[in-house]
């Protein structure tokens, strides 16, 4: 992981529709997970089929949770700490009705602008996460505050930045967030926790422990078998733990944890 880290992180994008189209546009790869991977990409703002909205800026490894959480159209999806956006605006290309909040209104800003550009649409609301209360949703995906210790690579000066200090309080909010999106979720929907976090006590230690918080709570293992995810990063408690070393002659990924839980 450290060299990894070390090795710098390329530029992936998640293609709104045709990911060769888009691929054949950068001069960049199909990932397996279907984004797009660019090595030598300039400025984002001048490549081929941005001012389009053909696609967006997103590490394939962030991509993941949307494509297993799988919304269908006409579905109600809630995605909490939605900026800034990437993952609102898969859930709105599958044909999903998607409500998008997050607490700050300048990143809810770049969730309006990314919208526009792509031409797809959510409902946009500013607002903490625990205070919202509107209704029952068929899936939630909660990509919750957390160390960000996955996204080394991208930002070298996290480390100088935090001294760590306020970890074990990211991990309460972690499972109070949790807790919350449960009282939200319909019974039978489904629940996409993930952290763009190396640190198991904000991945699947929360899994396991809000496992044992709720009564007829599931990790839904089969959700896992998509195009892109090796069977051997499925971890023992059902969710999906991913590390920068992984895909290395592909260029890596950023460390990501993530957990498809079922009601």
């Amino acid at each position: 992981m450290e060299a990894a880290h070390y090795a710098g992180a390329p530029l992936d994008l998640t293609p709104k529709e045709d990911a060769e189209h888009v691929a054949q546009q950068t001069d960049g790869m199909v990932l397996p997970s279907g984004s797009v991977r660019v090595t030598s990409p300039g400025q984002v703002s001048q490549m081929p089929g941005f001012a389009e909205g053909e696609w967006w800026v997103q590490d394939a490894a962030a991509a993941l949770p949307v494509r297993i959480l799988d919304p269908k159209q006409g579905e109600t999806v809630l995605d909490l700490c939605a900026a800034p956006g990437g993952k609102t605006l898969q859930i709105a290309a599958s044909g999903a009705d998607v409500t998008a909040l997050d607490m700050s209104e300048e990143r809810m800003r770049r969730v309006r602008e990314n919208l526009e550009r792509t031409d797809l649409s959510a409902t946009c609301i500013t607002m903490k996460a625990q205070d919202y209360d509107e209704g029952l949703f068929d899936a939630i995906l909660l990509d919750a505050p957390c160390s960000a210790t996955g996204t080394l690579r991208r930002h070298p000066d996290l480390p100088f930045a935090k001294d760590g200090s306020d970890i074990g309080e990211m991990i309460s909010l972690q499972a109070e967030m949790l807790d919350h999106a449960l009282r939200l979720l319909r019974p039978g929907g489904r629940l996409m926790y993930c952290t763009c976090s190396l640190l198991p006590d904000e991945g699947e230690c929360q899994v396991e422990e809000a496992l044992a918080r709720h009564d007829g709570l599931s990790v839904d293992r089969d959700a896992l078998k998509i195009e892109g995810v090796d069977p051997r990063w499925v971890t023992e408690e059902g969710g999906l733990r991913l590390r920068p070393d992984y895909w290395p002659e592909r260029g890596g990924m950023d460390g990501f944890y993530m957990a498809l839980l079922r009601r």
